[in-house]
């Protein structure tokens, strides 16, 4: 009868959920609550139970890369005192696509949104939306993926070496001949022609599709 007891009490231990929570699950939300700008790499803490309305955390010191506690728990004998360094990361806005961006697609807001994430894959990246808006993608951009630099390309109006109309505007005179970009450009880019008649390069404002404006 004697084991039987013992043997039940063993299970009943065992299934019954411990209190409290542990010192790093509590740093974790500690952290997440009162630094919302980092990101946690690694937490040097002792594998304990705690409870959480006993508990005063103190910051004792912080640097780029680390933040340093004390935790000041109460129970029947007083009080312990528990070290805890946890390694961060700074967390960055970075633009990521809201959902799959096809090849060649011209870029808009919907298809964008920011995220906080660490400040080395951020670097990876755009900071500001404004940045990727109006931009074509150069391939298939999963939802979700930072968008980097070389995804893009700007909405290029004018190719290098195609034909393209030159305007000339001058008061009341307007005169429209054929030239050559030598250089690609977007809207309101001001890229290089050549024209096709004298050879001569003219410094043009680019205006539309194959369309440029001479800028005197």
């Amino acid at each position: 009868m004697r084991s039987f007891l013992f043997a039940l009490a063993v299970l009943f231990l065992t299934v019954l959920p411990a209190s409290g929570e542990t010192v790093r699950d509590f740093i974790k939300d500690y952290v997440r609550d009162h630094f919302p700008g980092k990101a946690i790499v690694f937490i040097s803490a002792p594998d304990k139970d705690i409870n959480p309305k006993k508990t005063e955390v103190t910051l004792t010191s912080e640097d780029r890369y680390y933040l340093r506690f004390r935790l000041y728990v109460k129970n029947n004998s007083g009080e312990d005192i528990i070290p805890v360094n946890v390694r961060v990361a700074n967390l960055k806005p970075v633009v990521v696509a809201a959902h799959d961006i096809l090849p060649k697609s011209l870029i808009k807001l919907d298809d964008l949104k920011v995220k906080k994430v660490t400040e080395s894959r951020a670097s990876l990246g755009f900071s500001s939306i404004d940045d990727v808006v109006g931009k074509r993608a150069k391939r298939l951009i999963k939802a979700g993926f930072i968008i980097k630099p070389s995804d893009v390309m700007p909405d290029y109006r004018v190719f290098k070496n195609a034909p393209v109309k030159v305007i000339y505007v001058s008061g009341n005179i307007r005169i429209e001949m054929v030239g050559q970009a030598l250089q690609n450009g977007a809207l309101g880019d001001i890229i290089e022609v050549k024209n096709i008649s004298t050879g001569k390069k003219l410094l043009c404002k680019v205006i539309g599709n194959g369309v440029v404006e001479f800028v005197p």
